[in-house]
């Protein structure tokens, strides 16, 4: 067996020179502290499963050894039938050439043999793999109680960062850049000064309100898209007056729905139009251009729903600006998702709702953040239009990033962030290499 030492100043440099000189499939065997490093030694899978295979006898390979006893086999097999055992057949070959009435005596007498299948090297390989996987979460755990130890305000940021829901991704890049001098809140406040920075905050002159349009607001069901719609409404209302006003509908899948929005638009005394197609609504819209403002409140879809695509065709023939309704309490995996499906380059920004009932949101803003979408409005609550809000990127961080004391059950042990980590990447890598032969 081909076994190679490596000498690292710490175990991630160790692991990058395994890879490049034995291959991503390599097999760690064993890792240890040495006074100027880390030492480990591995071996490339290939000269594992060559060199257990050459230390079977000849021919070996190909039996399949069961760890049975004879009356244990005799069992299952057919009346009359023998198991003969390792010994007798090696007996049996040592026998003289018999002679005619003796080869008679023998072939009536002489069970034969049952031939065993041949036995695959499936089984070692996944012995070797298991216990590669199990290295590998040894030498992660290694990695972060070094990192832990060497530089505990920088990974105390990972910490806090992945706690408020901040990607895997997000967090690392940002502790990654992070100055190697700042003291504990130096660091925090470094952190915080850089997600304000990135997160891009509509201002007071490009207030929706204030600049008039023709807008949709777009999403998956349950994400407050009609509750937005009449904060819109109602805010505009007070402000310039109803008759300047017109709200639209296209939902015409829920139960409801449109009754929903016509209880709003009566109490604010605005009309609210129904329509069912790109056709209806361009003429719509064309009805109400001496309106201000029109608001268009459409149907909800699952963001994997085939007509999504239909919906932000009907919209962009129709010049209508699309705000993609994010929910705060669904997990970031989801807010990606339905970014992938509603978003392009003519997308106009977001409105964030549901604020006030997430526990932790930093996976919205760090969606947010990625793609650079602008935050046109927040909302926090049902009340109408008294829950929507302009959005302040200070507070949101400092909301995001706000120390809480997490439920027990969610909450991670320092032993847990490795395997946490481990897992995330293993999932991704594998949702990645899914999508490639899509």
């Amino acid at each position: 067996m081909n076994i190679k030492k490596f000498v690292a100043p710490n175990s991630r440099e160790a692991l990058r020179q395994v890879r490049e000189a034995l291959g991503g499939d390599a097999v760690i065997l064993a890792n240890r502290r040495v006074d100027n490093g880390v030492e480990v030694l591995a071996a490339a899978t290939e000269d594992l499963m060559s060199s257990a295979t050459s230390t079977l006898p000849k021919g070996a390979e190909d039996i399949n050894f069961v760890p049975a006893t004879k009356a244990q086999h005799s069992q299952h097999l057919p009346p009359g039938v023998e198991l003969i055992t390792g010994a007798q057949a090696a007996r049996a070959k040592k026998r003289i050439v018999p002679t005619e009435q003796t080869e008679r005596q023998e072939q009536s007498n002489t069970p034969p043999v049952v031939q065993q299948p041949p036995q695959s090297t499936s089984n070692l390989a996944e012995e070797i793999r298991s216990m590669r996987g199990f290295i590998e979460e040894q030498l992660a755990s290694l990695v972060w109680s070094e990192s832990m130890r060497r530089q505990p305000t920088r990974m105390k940021i990972m910490q806090d960062l992945l706690v408020a829901g901040f990607s895997p991704a997000l967090s690392r890049y940002l502790q990654q850049n992070l100055p190697d001098d700042f003291s504990p809140q130096q660091a925090r406040d470094w952190i915080s000064g850089v997600l304000e920075k990135n997160l891009l905050c509509v201002g007071s002159g490009d207030d929706i309100v204030d600049r008039g349009g023709v807008y949709a607001l777009v999403g998956p069901t349950g994400v407050g898209k009609t509750t937005t719609t009449a904060k819109l409404a109602a805010r505009f209302a007070v402000k310039y007056g109803a008759e300047k006003l017109a709200l639209i509908t296209t939902d015409g899948y829920r139960i409801g729905a449109q009754d929903q929005l016509r209880i709003y638009g009566k109490i604010l005394g605005v009309p609210v139009y129904t329509i069912q197609d790109e056709a209806s609504l361009a003429g719509a819209i064309q009805h109400l251009s001496q309106k201000s403002l029109v608001l268009i409140d459409t149907a909800g879809m699952g963001q994997r729903d085939q007509r999504v695509a239909e919906q932000i065709a009907m919209l962009r023939g129709a010049q209508a600006k699309r705000l993609l309704v994010l929910n705060a309490t669904v997990q970031a995996e989801t807010l990606e998702d339905v970014i992938a499906a509603y978003g392009d380059k003519e997308f106009n920004g977001c409105v964030i709702s549901k604020l006030d009932e997430a526990v932790r949101f930093g996976g919205v803003l760090d969606v947010v953040i990625r793609h650079h979408l602008r935050i046109h409005y927040v909302a926090s609550g049902q009340r109408v239009p008294e829950d929507l809000h302009r959005p302040n990127a200070r507070y949101l961080v400092h909301r995001a990033l706000k120390e809480t004391e997490p439920n027990k059950a969610f909450a991670l042990q320092e032993e847990d962030y490795p395997v946490w980590l481990d897992a995330i990447a293993k999932r991704a890598k594998a949702q990645t290499d899914e999508g490639k032969h899509v």
